[in-house]
């Protein structure tokens, strides 16, 4: 195939990834959700929603933005370099390459999976084809080879570990606390009590204190003197509009009859200063 031929190759696969990348299929979305009953969702993502910004939406930029400089290659050859295209092709595999990589992120109520959907392969397929035009293009030299080979290996880890990265840094770990006070004022009944955590212990006013030890979201209080071989296991939520005030639901606690559990359940715990 001469030049021509092979640049309507690249605009025609590139139109292909662009025309795909809004089609659900690309990244399979799988979350458990634990803790407060048991749930399992199941989603295809696109190459413009969520968790595949930006790395695959990248990937289908890199190959829309070949396609478009192949298109002016056809109206214009000397307007089009095709060691440009070559590159342009080789990010465009490294990033579409890259959103293939499975990944996850466990939390202390949840799990999250991410893993190549159906329309990956297609992506790979495709944006490979662009590098086989690219390169019958440009003819590249070895050392140009060895450039552009490091470039696509580039792409393909920075974009697997950017992913990682990204989806631990949005699911964070769930822990909504921070050592310091926290003060529930008076509601049904109950009188306003002070909640204190300190380097891994609480104390609730005078009633109530032991070891505190958590894992995201989830407190174990033990060590009560109120209670000693009883054992509390809470989850803490965010509340308030700065998401710094806790309230916690119940997992087990029999301190007390129960009675421990109704102090920490009775209201919000407002962050102090």
């Amino acid at each position: 195939m001469d030049r021509s031929r092979w640049l309507v190759v690249i605009v025609l696969a590139g139109a292909a990834i662009l025309a795909l990348s809004f089609i659900d299929g690309w990244i399979a979305h799988d979350r458990e959700v634990r803790g407060e009953g048991y749930r399992l969702g199941q989603i295809t993502l696109n190459a413009w929603r969520s968790v595949a910004i930006p790395v695959l939406t990248a990937g289908v930029l890199a190959a829309v933005a070949t396609a478009i400089a192949a298109v002016i290659g056809l109206r214009s050859p000397r307007a089009s370099s095709g060691k440009l295209l070559l590159a342009g092709a080789v990010v465009a595999l490294g990033l579409i390459g890259a959103s293939s990589v499975p990944i996850g992120q466990d939390g202390h109520a949840s799990s999250v999976d991410l893993t190549a959907g159906w329309l990956i392969a297609i992506g790979i397929g495709l944006a490979g084809l662009m590098v086989v035009g690219a390169t019958r293009i440009a003819g590249p030299s070895p050392r140009l080879i060895v450039v552009l080979s490091v470039l696509g290996a580039v792409a393909f880890a920075g974009g697997a570990g950017g992913r990682w990265l990204g989806l631990q840094w949005k699911e964070g770990t769930g822990q909504h606390w921070s050592e310091g006070s926290y003060v529930r004022p008076a509601i049904a009944g109950a009188r306003t009590e002070t909640l204190t955590i300190d380097q891994g212990r609480f104390r609730i006013g005078e009633r109530w204190t032991g070891t505190w030890e958590s894992s995201g979201g989830t407190i174990v209080l033990a060590g009560d003197p109120a209670c000693p071989d009883a054992r509390g296991t809470y989850h803490a939520h965010d509340e308030g509009p700065s998401g710094v005030d806790l309230r916690f639901v119940k997992v087990v606690d029999t301190c007390g009859d129960g009675a421990r559990a109704a102090d920490l359940e009775a209201g919000i715990w407002m962050r102090e200063p």
